[in-house]
């Protein structure tokens, strides 16, 4: 576990520092996601259609008799299509963009303009399976989400109670880290040169059918997610709500979120190459890295 923290924290520090501009790539998605946030209009609308405020019963009754009605009128909607468009592209900016310029830097093949370098070395077959990769994991957890709102669901109108509510959330939440977990990996396992189509699946796959895998990923998911909900969401929430200037609470909120988030990404690159590390595509693709810890370990 000691090995596992050093390789977290101290490596991961390390090579943000060597890499600087990694940070900036950082830096300026969350700027670009401050530009390309939805409209404050769009979320008092939401707020005045459904009061937040509404009491528990209520609530968990508007959850199992009209929500999914809502839900299903949206996804009808070609305006989804957009939107669901819309955000799988903002993913390859800030997880497989990212990934791809990790990947050069554990390799020892980032030199000048590696910003750069890594976004035009992406092929259209990466996105293309990490598509794939999204639409499978996204099935995967809405499944596990519906078997419980439906059994919930009739429990609650056997007997209508807000806890069924909160049991469905427990649910929700349960899966999460294994959700991110699967957001992160499919960049990840994406840009690897190695496996093929089928054998990146194969790997992907581990995550659910693999204890070690799926234990390990939800607990550092987990912590991740604690990590990012403090200082990448509501920290930086705050500044942009309190301060009045415009430009000067975009600029402190990414000053504070850039570095943590850049350093979870590295974290989380590092934690992928050591859960991954006894399957041979990761092992064969990383391979100087992996001789470097050893060589380490041995001194």
């Amino acid at each position: 576990m000691s090995h596992l923290l050093r390789i977290l924290t101290l490596h991961s520090l390390k090579d943000l520092l060597k890499y600087k501009s990694f940070f900036l790539l950082i830096l300026f998605l969350f700027f670009l996601d401050r530009m390309l946030h939805i409209d404050a209009s769009i979320s008092e609308s939401f707020t005045s259609r459904y009061d937040l405020t509404t009491s528990a019963t209520k609530l968990a009754a508007y959850v199992f008799t009209t929500f999914p009605k809502d839900l299903l009128t949206a996804v009808c909607q070609w305006q989804s299509i957009v939107v669901l468009a819309a955000l799988f592209f903002f993913k390859q900016l800030i997880s497989l963009w990212p990934s791809s310029d990790m990947r050069r830097m554990h390799r020892n093949e980032r030199h000048r303009f590696g910003v750069l370098q890594a976004l035009v070395s992406l092929r259209w077959h990466q996105i293309a399976w990490d598509a794939l990769a999204v639409s499978m994991l996204c099935g995967t957890v809405g499944g596990w989400t519906l078997v419980w709102f439906f059994l919930l669901r009739t429990a609650w109108h056997r007997e209508p109670s807000p806890v069924w509510l909160w049991v469905l959330g427990l649910a929700v939440f349960m899966a999460t880290p294994v959700a991110l977990a699967g957001f992160s990996y499919s960049s990840k396992l994406a840009i690897l040169s190695r496996g093929g189509f089928m054998g990146k699946f194969k790997l992907f796959v581990k995550l659910f059918i693999n204890r070690h895998v799926l234990f390990y990923s939800w607990v550092f998911y987990f912590v991740r997610q604690v990590v990012e909900l403090i200082f990448v969401v509501l920290l930086p929430a705050t500044i942009l709500l309190t301060i009045p200037h415009p430009l000067l609470r975009i600029v402190l909120a990414g000053l504070l979120a850039a570095p943590v988030y850049s350093f979870i990404k590295m974290a989380s690159f590092k934690f992928f190459l050591y859960v991954y590390q006894p399957y041979a595509e990761v092992r064969h693709e990383y391979a100087d890295y992996y001789q470097g810890l050893d060589d380490a370990d041995s001194r």
